[in-house]
């Protein structure tokens, strides 16, 4: 199974619907699905709108003028003025919050253990394949020639199975072969990772080892330089890749909390698609590689222990969406995805 699988078999799945919207049915967490993405604060939206329109202003990050286009798919050099490949994330502070505050950050190179569920769904018309995956998560400091407090982190996959009951042996024992698969990445001393370098074990299925690498992605959040308490909000604007798909990045982190022991955050994501033209394994030669509209998404709160290099507890979850050009308008194709990732680490 390659990578890209799941989106491909959505795009055939659901090519020659007539959508005017890709707007994908989400319906709240249950056993089969995952859970719905409508918790999206809206201020993420206007935000992004608002600081790439004009420069910083009390309340707001500011960003380059030019700005998020509004069918999420940037024009020729237009994602560039965002963010350009291979540059590090912009970190932009729009308040530190109140009292108490927390430097936030990988300070502690110590060994996580537990699990990650993964719950991925291609098709709004069949339920949801709930895997847990157990990790062990293995950061140690970097060689000299990495930033001075870089950790490199090595997740490894220590067990798998389907998550839910009544499933077919065959099913299993495909999922069991992800054990044996790991993700490497370096963290610098801001929490701004590395490129993920995926290693699936021989058979695994790759849609749920890609997907535990994106929401490691997710998870791996740039801190500002200044301690942060309670009410505190920063923005992350990054150039990132998504199964193969070139994305510019617009992350909106909230303190929600601050104890002694870590801080709880709110994680809005929303991401648009740096070129019109998106190509995947297996498409008709025929049809239309340009992208009609493109939406993507995700929200969670998490729960960071000082100094750790992941958060340990919390959920993300994350919609994507998109259709193709067509020269009849009601024979789009589209894609329509929905995942899920909870953590439970110690």
């Amino acid at each position: 199974m390659r990578a890209k699988s799941l989106y491909l078999l959505s795009l055939l799945m659901l090519s020659g619907c007539q959508k005017d919207e890709p707007k994908p049915d989400t319906t709240r967490k249950e056993a089969e699905a995952p859970a719905k993405v409508d918790a999206i604060d809206p201020s993420l939206a206007e935000a992004v709108a608002a600081a790439s329109a004009s420069p910083a202003r009390a309340g707001v990050p500011g960003q380059a003028e030019g700005g998020p286009p509004a069918d999420g798919v940037f024009g020729p050099g237009a994602a560039d003025k965002e963010a350009t490949k291979g540059a590090a994330p912009k970190i932009t502070l729009g308040s530190d919050g109140s009292e108490p505050r927390q430097k936030l950050g990988p300070s502690k190179p110590a060994k996580l253990t537990g699990t990650i569920q993964l719950a991925l769904q291609s098709d709004p018309r069949q339920g949801a394949i709930p895997v847990l995956l157990s990790l062990a998560v293995e950061p140690k400091k970097a060689d000299a020639k990495d930033a001075e407090g870089s950790q490199v982190v090595t997740v490894r996959v220590t067990g798998a199975k389907v998550d839910a009951p009544g499933v077919p042996k065959e099913m299993d024992d495909q999922v069991a072969k992800v054990k044996g698969s790991k993700v490497e990445y370096t963290l610098s001393p801001n929490g701004t990772p590395g490129p993920l370098k995926v290693a699936a074990s021989k058979g695994a299925p790759e849609d749920f080892v890609r997907s535990l690498s994106d929401a490691l992605g997710l998870l791996s959040i740039p801190y500002p330089d200044k301690p942060l308490g309670a009410g505190g909000f920063f923005m992350v604007t990054s150039r990132d890749e998504l199964m193969g798909m070139d994305l510019v990045t617009y992350r909106m982190v909230k303190v929600k909390e601050v104890t002694p022991e870590g801080v709880t955050l709110d994680v809005n994501t929303k991401r648009y698609a740096a070129s019109r033209t998106l190509e995947l394994p297996g498409m008709p030669p025929d049809m239309d590689k340009n992208l009609f509209q493109f939406d993507a998404m995700s929200e969670g709160t998490v729960r960071l222990p000082l100094g750790a290099v992941l958060p340990t507890q919390g959920e993300i979850n994350s919609v994507l969406a998109a259709q193709f050009a067509a020269a009849d308008p009601k024979r789009r194709p589209a894609i329509q995805l929905q995942s899920r990732a909870q953590l439970d680490l110690k």
